[in-house]
């Protein structure tokens, strides 16, 4: 089980730790203009010390919370450090949250004092400044922002350079206030996705933090000093627990992409040693190499098909000289290179989180090499459970050890819920000392809100949120999610809300085509199309998805099988409430916003006119209508 030293229980105390008795180790990397830069643990306590006494010499630091926007980079990390060293709660929002969003989280969690990325998040905190009684923006990127003149705005550089001069008198200040934190002060608020309600702030504590970064620390196999690339915005509790509290306890080299687009090739670059994708990327990672395939010339396609196939079967059975040279063969040809390519050429381990992959997803990577685990766990409560390196793809593996938990922590299924106990959990939900009671059992357990059950040898299988199961007219029951994972394999189908209930006798699904690998589709066969709307009705774009849906209903048990679908005339959007900032669908909104939708995939009509509005992040408004077609299998 993996440790930390007993002096490092708060984040900023390993930052001192490091900064202080290895100040030339490097912490993180940055990659700008193409060139990564180094930065050392002694440049990154000399930014904490001085942003948190920019803090205090500007009278910033008298609220319980500080909030963050923007997207991962060094200076987000050191503003985090730093208001914890004042003894304050980060709160990090993600940085596409919309005005909306920023109105209510802020208000929730009494943020007055906030630190953004640029021009763009300055504009949207400035709009909701007033109604919510804003002091201070503090940003770092100054682009755009030389003609603004707004009191409330500073730049970064400005409060480093307060905090400069405050500690030329007093050069120990800050380290005091370091030494003073305690392992339950409060360090963080984690905003849940809010996948089935309201979201709500999560307590985090430092020993919070710490224990579920030893567990993450135990299911990568992590080493000091390893590479890890930082690209899940620390809004996410998953990023709270690696980049930021594994980064700094273990420590880690944590190396920043310079663009969210060039993620895959920034982590091929530094060689990353351990990767944390959500289903929906290491799916994408699937179907983009399957288009990517299908597109390819007719011997690339064929050597692929080959390698992939000989890979994929089972290890055991290469027992012969013959099938062990196939497998050099296709070892050499194919695994080592897509490796490469991807970006896993010196990773040790990958894990999945956030919902159930596919069998065929796992299939791959670990035909590829790659050690691909299941974790699962909820923010209130961190990972509980985590394969490590076991072929159980069906599963997400056994309970994980708490380090810094007074008691055992433990996982039971009562009435079809995964509930849990033990190591260090939440303090509450910030402000709303009431919701904490109703997540709890009268016996001390946390309800997950999710359905699963144990498999004989001790295995966790996890199926769905419990309020997403289905069940249909017949008595058969499924889980949509189970459904979607396989949907979403397709190159051609970039989402799906799969639907059904006790009034129905069949699954229905509403799908979300990928636009461009579908309008590069359409290209190729000279099928001319105007809009995502128009493209997505073509005749020829409905037999392609039917197609799809019915090499996939081959894969389903028979009662779960598709029976009709609509292709969406517009994309899921987390802006307009249909996804969290995670990516993950409200299913209950999507049902009830699109309720005409699903009527009608059971109705007589072939084709149904329907208008929907559609919401962007500045606030505006406008209503889509179309007419759609019914696909029936």
């Amino acid at each position: 089980m993996m440790r930390i030293d007993e002096t490092c229980d708060t984040l900023p105390k390993c930052v001192l730790k490091h900064g202080t008795l290895t100040p030339s180790r490097i912490a993180m990397r940055r990659k700008s203009l193409g060139i990564w830069q180094r930065i050392t643990w002694g440049e990154v306590l000399s930014q904490v010390r001085h942003i948190s006494a920019g803090l205090l010499a500007e009278n910033l630091a008298g609220d319980p919370c500080i909030a963050m926007l923007g997207h991962n980079e060094p200076e987000l990390f050191w503003a985090e450090f730093a208001i914890q060293a004042t003894g304050k709660a980060a709160v990090c929002l993600y940085p596409d949250t919309s005005q909306t969003e920023l109105d209510t989280l802020l208000r929730d969690c009494g943020a007055k004092v906030v630190f953004a990325e640029d021009q763009e998040q300055c504009d949207k905190l400035l709009d909701v400044a007033d109604a919510i009684g804003l002091r201070k923006i503090i940003y770092w990127d100054d682009r755009g922002l030389g003609e603004y003149d707004d009191p409330r705005i500073m730049s970064l550089a400005s409060l480093i350079q307060k905090g400069r001069k405050r500690l030329a008198n007093a050069p120990d200040q800050i380290d005091k206030l370091i030494a003073q934190g305690r392992v339950d002060d409060l360090a963080v608020v984690i905003y849940t996705s809010g996948t089935t309600g309201e979201a709500k702030g999560v307590m985090g504590t430092h020993r919070y933090l710490l224990d579920c970064a030893l567990r993450w620390g135990d299911v990568l196999e992590a080493r000091a000093d390893a590479n890890y690339v930082s690209y899940i915005s620390p809004a996410w509790a998953t990023e709270q627990y690696l980049g930021l509290a594994l980064g700094a306890a273990l420590p880690m080299v944590v190396n920043f992409p310079e663009d969210p687009d060039t993620v895959q090739a920034d982590t091929r670059e530094i060689g990353a040693e351990f990767l944390f994708f959500s289903p929906r990327q290491w799916e994408s990672i699937v179907s983009g190499t399957e288009s990517r395939m299908r597109d390819a010339g007719w011997l690339a396609r064929n050597i692929y098909r080959w390698g992939m196939s000989t890979l994929v079967a089972d290890r055991a059975s290469a027992t012969s000289l013959p099938n062990r040279l196939q497998r050099w063969l296709a070892e050499q040809m194919v695994a080592q290179p897509m490796r490469d390519r991807l970006g896993f050429k010196y990773l040790r381990t990958a894990v999945n989180s956030g919902s159930a992959l596919s069998p065929e997803v796992y299939d791959l990577f670990h035909a590829l090499g790659v050690s691909l685990r299941n974790v699962y766990g909820f923010t209130e409560v961190g990972i509980v459970a985590a394969t490590r390196g076991e072929r159980r793809f069906g599963t997400v593996g056994k309970p994980l050890e708490s380090t810094l938990g007074s008691t055992p922590l433990e996982i039971r299924i009562q009435d079809s819920e995964i509930q849990v106990r033990g190591g260090v959990i939440l303090g509450g939900y910030y402000g709303k000392p009431q919701a904490l009671p109703t997540r709890m059992t009268e016996d001390g357990w946390m309800r997950s809100g999710d359905a699963g059950y144990f498999e004989e040898d001790g295995y966790l299988v996890y199926l769905d949120r419990m309020d997403d199961l289905r069940q249909l007219s017949n008595g058969e029951s499924f889980a949509p999610q189970f459904i979607e994972t396989r949907i979403r394999l397709s190159p051609y189908l970039r989402d799906a809300v799969v639907f059904g209930d006790k009034t129905r006798d069949a699954v229905g699904a509403l799908i979300d085509i990928d636009i461009d690998l579908v309008g590069k589709w359409a290209e190729e066969r000279r099928i001319s199309f105007s809009t995502h709307a128009d493209l997505s009705q073509k005749p020829e774009v409905l037999s392609l998805v039917r197609e799809e849906l019915t090499r996939i209903n081959a894969t389903l048990p028979a009662h779960c099988r598709i029976a009709q679908f609509i292709n969406l005339f517009k994309s899921f959007d987390a802006d307009e409430g249909e996804l969290t900032r995670s990516r993950k669908i409200r299913r209950t909104f999507v049902e009830q916003k699109y309720k005409s939708l699903i009527d009608a995939v059971y109705g007589d009509q072939d084709r149904v006119a329907c208008a929907v509005e559609v919401k962007f992040q500045d606030g505006r408004s406008r209503t889509i209508e179309a007419t759609v077609t019914v696909g029936r299998l």
